[in-house]
């Protein structure tokens, strides 16, 4: 699809067009332009797993059902599903929205949804090729109405339909470009936003969609700038070339605060902190004794204080308090021993001038701090008798890393989770970890059958107790997200760090 096909809405185009050609002075006012630390990763919903991406993303396509913090526990409401029901947490049926076109003036209807599980299912390279994995099979009777039946009692289902992964897309202009290579050249959804352009390692454009079911956009344009330096990211909203910026250091906030025209916000997210161990026999980390050494050398509530100063808090779990099967006992019994690190050490055959060599990897501008986070847990290591080395990469290098599974002993990884802990038990651990226990399988299996949110929650607890004793992920802290924000607009943050634009207003 060109970038003015838009046939059957003519209107459209001669929207986009008048944003696209008007000058900077004219549009300003109406324009949004928000700046992330990195480039998206991906146009497509289902073949990314990083939710700056995915922030991109919820403007341009829609979900089944939106996510709800508002009232301290996570509830669901209707976005593309007007209404749902089920009796055994088997079969569910949907009723969807009537008055939804895509950007191309297409119908929305039930077989888009169909359409979008069944591919994530069948394509097994893309990353979120497991979203739907619990969906035995789905129907699409009529327009307006969807089936699903999945594999087994399943309470999590409106989960899969939330988050990375679950953006619907468009069957028929799907099919009709010949596959995702073309589609995602100048891709369609429902969203308030239209695609416009992608220039990589730079900006993301969306103009308004005045077709939008939901109503007339807030803004004209949408610009998503890619700024990792952030030195770069203050500096353009100081200077008035960005209305949000994201991961503004700590020691930036005064700045930001005493400046006309800017503030500094801070809020909590669903967000940690944690090194990813691999535990192969070939590895040092593969000792268990010397993952404790780890976890035992690095002073978290110091690097709390002094590295993000107290916009944080330490802990060994994976999940913040406010997200259900948070495990409190990991964020009460974090423990610093430097002296017993040693010991460990000692025991497992280093010492005397020997000392085990690791590498540890991290982004540089992804989270807030994530680079001096790193380069003081780094600091501790070698406190206690390890030889580091620090890997500091570009976030597109870094993911292509992980899915290549290139990275050495530990690498940084800022796991977000918006819906439920049991999201633990469908990461691949034994692809980035070498690592598999017949305990935490049965758990896993038992999740899939629990019969109610106690239940799920303490199996959960149980599992995120196993990583934690064996080391195979290290938490460090749960992070607060810092931006910066311009007078000319009106933000608050999400908890879930999507950068919504039409949560965006003027004041």
């Amino acid at each position: 699809m060109g970038l003015f096909d838009f046939v059957r809405w003519p209107a459209l185009a001669a929207a986009t067009a008048l944003i696209l050609l008007a000058p900077r002075g004219d549009a300003a006012a109406e324009t949004l332009t928000i700046a992330q630390g990195n480039d998206i990763l991906s146009l497509d919903p289902a073949n990314h797993g990083n939710n700056s991406t995915e922030s991109a993303l919820v403007n341009i396509y829609d979900y089944l059902v939106n996510k709800d913090f508002s009232q301290g526990q996570l509830r669901f409401t209707p976005r593309l599903a007007l209404s749902w029901k089920t009796e055994d947490n088997i079969h569910w049926t949907f009723k969807l929205r009537d008055d939804v076109h895509w950007h191309n003036g297409d119908r929305f209807t039930a077989q888009d949804v169909k359409f979008t599980i069944e591919r994530s299912q069948q394509d097994k390279k893309l990353v979120n090729s497991s979203k739907f994995r619990r969906i035995k099979s789905v129907e699409a009777p009529d327009d307006t109405t969807l089936t699903v039946e999945t594999d087994g009692p399943d309470t999590l289902l409106l989960h899969a339909f939330v988050g990375n992964g679950a953006g619907i897309l468009p069957k028929a202009a799907f099919e009709k470009a010949g596959g995702k290579e073309a589609f995602f050249k100048h891709p369609v959804g429902t969203g308030p936003y239209v695609f416009q352009q992608w220039i990589k390692s730079d900006r993301v454009v969306l103009a308004g969609n005045p077709h939008w079911w939901g109503g007339t956009p807030k803004w004209d344009s949408v610009v998503i700038r890619s700024i990792p330096e952030t030195t770069t990211r203050v500096a353009e909203l100081l200077t008035g070339g960005v209305d949000i910026a994201v991961n503004i250091p700590p020691e930036d906030i005064p700045r930001l605060n005493d400046n006309k025209g800017t503030r500094a916000i801070t809020f909590d997210i669903a967000r940690n902190l944690a090194l990813h161990v691999r535990t192969g026999k070939d590895r040092v980390t593969g000792d268990p004794r010397v993952r404790e050494a780890i976890d035992l050398a690095i002073d978290r509530k110091a690097i709390v204080e002094q590295v993000l100063e107290g916009h944080g808090a330490p802990t060994r779990g994976f999940f913040p308090p406010a997200i259900p099967g948070f495990a409190p006992e990991l964020s009460r019994d974090i423990l610093f021993d430097p002296e017993r690190a040693k010991a460990l050490l000692r025991e497992a055959g280093y010492g005397g001038g020997k000392r085990p060599a690791i590498r540890i990897s991290t982004p540089s501008g992804r989270y807030v701090k994530d680079r001096e986070i790193v380069e003081a847990v780094a600091g501790y290591l070698e406190d206690v008798g390890f030889q580091v080395q620090v890997e500091v990469l570009d976030w597109t290098v870094y993911n292509n890393k992980l899915v290549g599974d290139g990275f050495g002993e530990l690498y940084l990884w800022g796991m977000g989770s918006y819906t439920d802990a049991s999201s633990l038990f469908v990461d691949n651990f034994k692809r980035h970890y070498d690592w598999s226990d017949e305990a935490f399988e049965g758990l896993a299996a038992a999740v899939r059958q629990a019969k109610s949110e106690a239940e799920r929650i303490a199996i959960s607890q149980k599992g995120q107790q196993i990583i934690a004793e064996q080391r195979v992920r290290i938490g460090l802290l749960f992070p607060q997200s810092i931006y910066g924000v311009s007078d000319r607009v009106i933000y608050k943050g999400r908890f879930d760090e999507m950068i919504a634009a039409e949560d965006v207003s003027r004041p």
